[in-house]
């Protein structure tokens, strides 16, 4: 179904996105996937069952979904919580791009009662908190869990997923990753702190700051731009 030049080049950066989440430790043998808006409406791509996120290798490696998780293009097995991505598709027409991966600060932070705060720039990037969803720590294999999954994400970027792992999105793939990136940084700077028995505090520096201050479109290009350099091994030393 390739030939046109934004569906190829969206699905290419969707494969960069997931090498990326992989090189960054969301991998997690054959779990966790990302999945993109299609361009044309008619649902959403993921990457076929089996495969880790550092495996994707060609755009064969996607599948087309409809909202009801019909596949719609594409050769293999689905992943059973396509739900998590068609119900924030649904609910949230800003989003283009939605990740869920258990990266292992993450996932233990999701296991606690903690509120996640900004001990550096990362937990700023989560104005109002992220928020926990707790109806189950099993699979969101259904239309009803992942339309709970929405209600407790509410209008955030992210969700802590109890015992399981994280949920992320964003306005594209990179933006959405990004932040898969920095979720799982904030967790770590705050666990290592907890754990080392440290007085600490949140920086004063972020208070309740806004999105559109913290990670605008330039840095988002940047930030990525530093991925895909980092991904490829490019020594840009003097």
């Amino acid at each position: 179904m390739t030939g046109s030049i934004e569906l190829d080049a969206g699905l290419s950066e969707l494969a960069t996105g997931h090498h990326i989440l992989e090189m960054k430790g969301h991998g997690d043998l054959t779990l966790g996937h990302l999945s993109w808006r299609d361009p044309d409406g008619r649902g959403f791509w993921m990457k076929v069952q089996g495969l880790g996120l550092g495996e994707v290798r060609s755009l064969t490696d996607f599948l087309l979904l409809d909202f009801d998780g019909e596949v719609v293009h594409g050769d293999g097995w689905r992943h059973s919580e396509w739900p998590i991505h068609s119900e924030i598709f649904r609910a949230r027409p800003e989003i283009h791009a939605v990740g869920h991966t258990h990266p292992f600060y993450a996932t233990a932070f999701s296991a606690t009662t903690a509120t996640l705060t900004a001990v550096g720039h990362e937990g700023a990037y989560f104005p109002g908190g992220v928020p926990r969803f707790t109806v189950t720590s099993g699979l969101v294999n259904t239309k009803p869990l992942g339309e709970a999954l929405v209600t407790a994400l509410g209008s955030a970027s992210a969700a802590f997923m109890k015992n399981h792992g994280v949920v992320y999105c964003g306005t594209s793939v990179r933006h959405a990753v990004l932040l898969g990136i920095f979720i799982e940084k904030a967790c770590r700077h705050q666990i290592v702190l907890s754990g080392a028995g440290l007085g600490w505090e949140p920086s004063a520096e972020h208070p309740e700051p806004s999105k559109s201050d913290i990670l605008t479109p330039a840095l988002r290009d940047a930030f990525w731009a530093y991925e895909c350099r980092q991904l490829r091994g490019e020594d840009r030393t003097i």
